[in-house]
């Protein structure tokens, strides 16, 4: 099952946000452009953390535990977004350039690469990817 976040997720969706370093808080409950879908079953399995930014939006993370990657939760949790809102132009996002197995999932679903960006991850050049819709 997909859903809007609830507080009581928090400590389940900051266990799978671990893997980029960050963590919701209580400051998230109050900004109305981020939005966090989870995906659910017997325990949460997959995140979507985005921000809706008028007729766009930019995709912070998706993560799904571990155990269930490749078994098309990530999938659902787009489809999901992008059903939720029909007058979207466009959803974006930034990748690590070493990501292959995102920038392989991101282009299967209808994203191109857009330009690189240098130094984004401070580390590591990022890629910014976007799916146009709605144009």
């Amino acid at each position: 099952m997909i859903r809007d976040f609830e507080y009581k997720d928090l400590d389940d969706v900051n266990k799978l946000l671990r893997t980029f370093n960050c963590q919701i808080n209580n400051e998230s409950f109050n900004n109305d452009f981020l939005k966090i879908l989870v995906y659910e079953e017997d325990f949460i399995k997959g995140i979507l953390v985005y921000q809706y930014l008028y007729e766009r939006i930019e995709i912070d993370y998706i993560v799904v535990n571990q155990e269930y990657r490749n078994s098309g939760i990530a999938t659902k949790l787009l489809n999901f977004m992008e059903n939720e809102y029909k007058n979207i132009n466009n959803i974006t996002l930034e990748v690590r350039e070493s990501n292959k197995e995102a920038i392989s999932f991101y282009l299967k679903n209808g994203f191109k690469e857009a330009i690189k960006r240098k130094n984004y991850y401070k580390d590591e050049d990022g890629i910014l990817m976007i799916k146009n819709l709605g144009e």
